[in-house]
C-alpha cells in the first residue's frame, strides 16, 4: 500500500456553478419531501468518487486553463434540467411545517477544485485503502446560516492528479434523491460534457430525453406514511437518541476494498445454492453476491448479523410511478434470517444467499413491499445501531455507463461509493472492468475485520476453482 502523504490535497480554488440557463418560471421551485424522502431523511449522505484516467493531464494549472471551464459549464447545463440538487433544505427537522427542497433564483452547487498528491492508481484500485485518503477526495455539505437555517444537499469535487487523471467526487443528501435519480444526474452531465454542451447562439443547453420528473402527485400516500414519518422523526428528535447519522461503530484504521463476482463466480455459487436449498433455485446475481458478502461479514466480526436491503418502487406503486421521477422511491426490505458465524464458508454463502433470495421472491406478492412500511423510520434506526449489513447502488443502475464524459476522459475506471464506511452498507454495481461482466461490492471495515474477511472471500475463491 502506498503510503498517505502528509497533505495528500491542496485545494485551489472553490466556485459555485448555478443552473444555466435558469429553469423556467413555470417550474416548481418548492418540492415537498415525499414518505419515501422522509424514510433518509437522517442517514449520513451519499459519496462517490469517479477515478478517470489521462495520464496526458499535466497539473492543476493546466487543468484551470484549459478543462475546468467545460466542467463548470456542463454542470450548469446539467443543473439546468436538475436545479433542485442546486436548492436548500432545512438544517433540521422542522417543528411544525414539512421539510422541503427550496431552489430560489441564484441557488448554486459548491465546487472544489484540488490537486492530489496521493498515488492515483494506488487509490483507485480493488485492494483495502484506508478510507482517511479518500475521503480527502469528497466535498462536504455546508449549512447556511445559524441553527437550522439551511443546507446545501448537493457537493461537487474536482482532483487532479498530475500525469495519471482526475477524481470528480460528490456528495448528496439522500432525501433528495435515490440512486437511479443520481445516476440520471450524471448521465446527463456527463452527455453534455461529451456533446460539447452549448450552441453558438450563447446559451441553450442540449435537450434531455427524457426529462426529470418533479411533480410530486405521482406519488401516492393513501396510508398517510407521510404524517406518520414526520411524527416518528420528531418523537425521535425529542428523545434525543442517536440517528442513522450519529452511529459511528468504526475504531482506528478502517479500509475500503472491492471484492468482484465475475460471471463465472456467480454461476458457480448458483448450483451450489441449487443443489443445496431447493427452495432457492433460479437465485439471482444479487442476491449471491449479496449473500457471500453477509457470510464474510459475520465471518469477519465472529457475531451474527441481520441483512436488509432497499427495492424499486416505482414499478411496484399503484399507479406505477414513472421511471423519469426524480426523488427517492425506494422500499425498505429485511431477511427474517439472521446468520451466524459457524459455519463453513460455502455453507454460509449458500444459506445467506438462499435467505436473501427468498426475500426478493417474497416482494413479487402485490403491495407486499408496503406491507410493514409504517416501521420503516424505525427500522433505519435500529438497523444502524445494530450494525447491520444493508446495500447502497445495484448493478442494474449502470453507473460505469452513465458517467461516460467521451474523449478525453471517457468511462471511469473505478466507482467507489465511500459513504460506506459510516453506514455498513455493500456498494454494489455493475463490474467496471470491459469483458470481465459479473457485479463487483465495495466494502468498508475496521482493518482487522478486513483482514479477516479477504480470508474469507479467498476460501470462497479457491473452493470454486
Amino acid at each position: 500500500m502506498a503510503p498517505e502523504p502528509d497533505n495528500p490535497v491542496r485545494v485551489l480554488g472553490q466556485c459555485q456553478v448555478s443552473p444555466w440557463p435558469s429553469p423556467p418560471a413555470g417550474k416548481p421551485r418548492s418540492l415537498p419531501l415525499t414518505f419515501y424522502d422522509l424514510a433518509f431523511w437522517d442517514v449520513p449522505p451519499v459519496q462517490r468518487l469517479f477515478f478517470f484516467d489521462n495520464t496526458d493531464l499535466l497539473g492543476g494549472p493546466e487543468f484551470l486553463l484549459s478543462e475546468l471551464p467545460l466542467f463548470e459549464k456542463s454542470l450548469a447545463a446539467a443543473l439546468h434540467h436538475f436545479y433542485p440538487l442546486a436548492g436548500k433544505l432545512p438544517g433540521g427537522m422542522p417543528e411544525t411545517a414539512a421539510p422541503k427542497i427550496v431552489f430560489s433564483d441564484g441557488d448554486s452547487v459548491r465546487l472544489t477544485v484540488a490537486v492530489g498528491d496521493d498515488n492515483f492508481e494506488d487509490l483507485a484500485g480493488d485492494h483495502a485503502r484506508d478510507t482517511a485518503r479518500l475521503r480527502a477526495l469528497l466535498p462536504p455539505l455546508l449549512r447556511n446560516g445559524g441553527g437550522q437555517c439551511s443546507q446545501d444537499v448537493f457537493a461537487v469535487q474536482l482532483t487532479v492528479f498530475p500525469l495519471a487523471g482526475i477524481c470528480i467526487g460528490t456528495t448528496l443528501h439522500h432525501a433528495v434523491c435515490d440512486g437511479s435519480s443520481y445516476v440520471h444526474f450524471m448521465r446527463t452531465w456527463a452527455a453534455i460534457h461529451r456533446c460539447g454542451l452549448l450552441d453558438h447562439s450563447g446559451g441553450k443547453s442540449m435537450a434531455v430525453e427524457p426529462p426529470p420528473l418533479f411533480d410530486r402527485s405521482v406519488v401516492r400516500d393513501t396510508d398517510g406514511l407521510r404524517e406518520v414519518f414526520l411524527s416518528d422523526h420528531r418523537a425521535y428528535a425529542a428523545a434525543g437518541g442517536k440517528g442513522p447519522h450519529d452511529c459511528d461503530h468504526t475504531s482506528g484504521t478502517t479500509e475500503l476494498a472491492t471484492f468482484r463476482f465475475t460471471d463465472r463466480l456467480l454461476r458457480w455459487l448458483g448450483k451450489q445454492v441449487e443443489s443445496s436449498e431447493t427452495s432457492a433455485r433460479r437465485c439471482s446475481p444479487y442476491a449471491l453476491a449479496c449473500g457471500a458478502m453477509w457470510a464474510g461479514i459475520v465471518r469477519a466480526r465472529g457475531s451474527s448479523a441481520s441483512f436488509g436491503f432497499v427495492t424499486g418502487c416505482k414499478p411496484r406503486a399503484s399507479p406505477p410511478i414513472p421511471a423519469s421521477y426524480f426523488g427517492n422511491c425506494l422500499g425498505l426490505c429485511r431477511v427474517e434470517e439472521k446468520m451466524e458465524p459457524k459455519q463453513s464458508c460455502l455453507e454460509a454463502v449458500t444459506a445467506s444467499a438462499a435467505a436473501i433470495w427468498r426475500a426478493i421472491e417474497g416482494l413479487a406478492e402485490q403491495g407486499r413491499v408496503f406491507r410493514d412500511a409504517r416501521g420503516w423510520v424505525r427500522v433505519v434506526r435500529e438497523y444502524a445501531a445494530a450494525r447491520a449489513v444493508t446495500v447502497a447502488g445495484s448493478p442494474k443502475l449502470g453507473v460505469y455507463a452513465a458517467a461516460d464524459l467521451g474523449a478525453p476522459w471517457g468511462r471511469p475506471r473505478k466507482v467507489e461509493i465511500v459513504s460506506v464506511e459510516r453506514t455498513g452498507a455493500l456498494a454494489l454495481a455493475e463490474s467496471g472492468r470491459d469483458g470481465d461482466g459479473g457485479i463487483e461490492v465495495g466494502l468498508a471495515l475496521p482493518r482487522g475485520e478486513m483482514e479477516a474477511f479477504r480470508a474469507f472471500y479467498g476460501e470462497l475463491l479457491v473452493a470454486a476453482v
